[in-house]
């Protein structure tokens, strides 16, 4: 369990823990008096709380605008699969087709204009979710634009442009070239995904490369690769509603 999950749980037994417990057995109720004080759990975590509040207050880059999001398609999705795309490309050191991130992997609506601290990007990104590259057929890829369409469009890199026309995936492209059924695909991926997350179970005996990196570690990294320039991403029509 990282840091910034164990912080949260000592300041909820802070915040949420009673002054006495009972346990019911045999019909009768046993009083158990509480071990800690919240005084004294609060000096417990003191210093670690200090040290994990500089850590997540540290500035690690900047946005030039509000990155929202939004469906079918939105400056902070397309900003964030086309990052993905980039670091699994360096990670597996070779071609990546694409890269997709589900919708509701994306933990708040809008990324603010102006300084991107760590503890943001943990908000955003808060799942220790593993990045993964799958090499897949066409057919399996179709697939999984049948599953985005149907829940109205989810984060994909530039590499990537459809239609979605009632609720179904029409004109797929991939690098300008119509989808091939029969051809594989190195599909950057969330291991939540790979695993069968948010109906996509036909991934789950896919040959897959674990990059051996959280999804989130990746987008830090990435973000402070940009040596403090100013990050943007606009609607570029990606994912079109017919």
């Amino acid at each position: 369990m990282n840091r910034f999950f164990v912080f949260l749980l000592l300041i909820n037994l802070v915040a949420c823990a009673p002054r006495i417990h009972y346990l019911d057995t045999s019909s009768e109720y046993i009083k158990a008096e509480k071990v800690y004080d919240d005084k004294e759990i609060a000096d417990m975590i003191a210093p670690y709380k200090e040290r994990l509040d500089a850590e997540m207050n540290t500035v690690v880059g900047n946005t030039a605008r509000d990155l929202a999001k939004a469906k079918p398609e939105s400056p902070l999705g397309n900003w964030l699969a086309d990052l993905i795309h980039k670091k699994s490309e360096d990670y597996h050191k070779s071609k990546i087709d694409f890269a997709l991130v589900n919708y509701g992997g994306i933990r708040i609506p809008v990324l603010p204009e102006g300084e991107v601290t760590r503890g943001k990007i943990f908000e955003l990104m808060p799942f220790d979710n593993m990045l993964m590259v799958l090499e897949i057929d066409g057919a399996t890829v179709r697939q999984i634009f049948g599953t985005m369409a149907a829940n109205g469009g989810w984060p994909i890199s530039q590499q990537v442009s459809y239609m979605i026309d009632n609720e179904l995936p029409v004109n797929i492209l991939i690098n300008d070239e119509a989808l091939d059924d029969k051809k594989i695909y190195k599909v950057a991926i969330s291991d939540y995904l790979a695993n069968g997350g948010d109906n996509l179970f036909f991934l789950k005996d896919k040959k897959r490369h674990n990059l051996g990196v959280l999804f989130r570690d990746a987008m830090l990294e990435y973000i402070i690769e940009q040596n403090g320039e100013t990050m943007s991403a606009e609607v570029e029509g990606r994912v079109t509603v017919k």
